[in-house]
């Protein structure tokens, strides 16, 4: 894709349709029973530096995806607690015992997959913080639309990005969206319209350690905003994350964890490192699950 000339001035309008779709969101599988919610996206750098063009398909982990990111996945924290959650959920749907190394063959394995069983979404399209610690003002620098900070919050909450987020939720139907991030309740409540929702509060409290879940319900999906996967008052002990895709469970079965087959995945992934290439296609299916 063709790199925008530094002097290039975003509109609203422009910025508005750009927003209005799949950018900033980790992806994986839209039609899937569980989202995971986040209010921005990861840290990166030159956020706008690419012509604006929607991002009309979600993105996935795919094989290639996999084999490209291979030596930093291992860092990405916050994927990993979700593959932990998610591994648990499964285990619960399933009813057997849940394995210390269940949470590592579904990050490696499943998370994200394209017709996988989860999909990664954030409320806002645009990193909160650039990997170099630059600051918003001076990262968005002749850029109207965009500086001062509050007028590209604005721009999403009362423009197109949140009636996407909607709309995608309400075409899609998720069991259960989990959202991450207390301090973000009001951004929650209105990107997905809860306003006229009474939540309920939940205790998760897995040995000692005891969290607030506020869950809302409407028309048939359960939004659960929970502590964030990082920080002193968040979802930090394995024990909290294993509690949590438990309670996730309760709205899931088996038949709601289709994914690539393990054996598919590890061929896909031998072609590409043997040949520096995708392959021309990937067998999908309802797959027993090795749990």
């Amino acid at each position: 894709m063709s790199k925008a000339e530094p002097h290039t001035i975003f509109t609203r309008e422009m910025l508005d349709l750009y927003f209005a779709s799949y950018i900033g969101m980790e992806g994986g599988n839209p039609g899937g029973a569980v989202w995971f919610c986040d209010s921005a996206p990861p840290s990166r750098d030159e956020p706008l530096a690419e012509l604006l063009a929607p991002q009309t398909e979600p993105s996935a982990w795919d094989a290639a995806y996999r084999h490209k990111n291979r030596h930093e996945m291992e860092r990405w924290q916050s994927h990993q607690k979700i593959a932990r959650i998610m591994a648990a959920a499964r285990a619960q749907a399933f009813g057997v015992a849940l394995s210390e190394r269940d949470w590592k063959e579904y990050f490696d394995h499943f998370l994200y997959a394209r017709h996988g069983a989860e999909f990664k979404l954030s409320l806002y399209p645009l990193p909160a913080r650039m990997i170099n610690q630059t600051s918003w003002s001076k990262a968005f620098r002749g850029q109207p639309a965009l500086v001062p900070k509050q007028r590209y919050l604005d721009l999403c909450r009362e423009g197109l990005r949140f009636a996407f987020i909607d709309g995608i939720r309400e075409l899609r139907k998720p069991k259960v969206v989990v959202c991450f991030g207390e301090r973000h309740v009001a951004d929650f409540v209105k990107a997905f319209r809860l306003s006229e929702v009474e939540p309920v509060d939940q205790i998760l409290q897995p040995a000692d350690q005891v969290k607030t879940l506020r869950v809302f319900e409407r028309d048939g999906t359960r939004w659960i905003i929970c502590p964030a996967l990082a920080g002193a008052a968040g979802l930090m002990s394995d024990v909290l994350l294993d509690a949590m895709g438990q309670y996730v469970a309760g709205w899931l079965e088996p038949g709601d964890f289709p994914s690539l087959s393990i054996e598919t995945d590890r061929s896909s992934y031998e072609r590409i490192a043997t040949h520096g290439r995708r392959p021309s296609s990937l067998t999908i299916g309802r797959a027993d699950l090795r749990i």
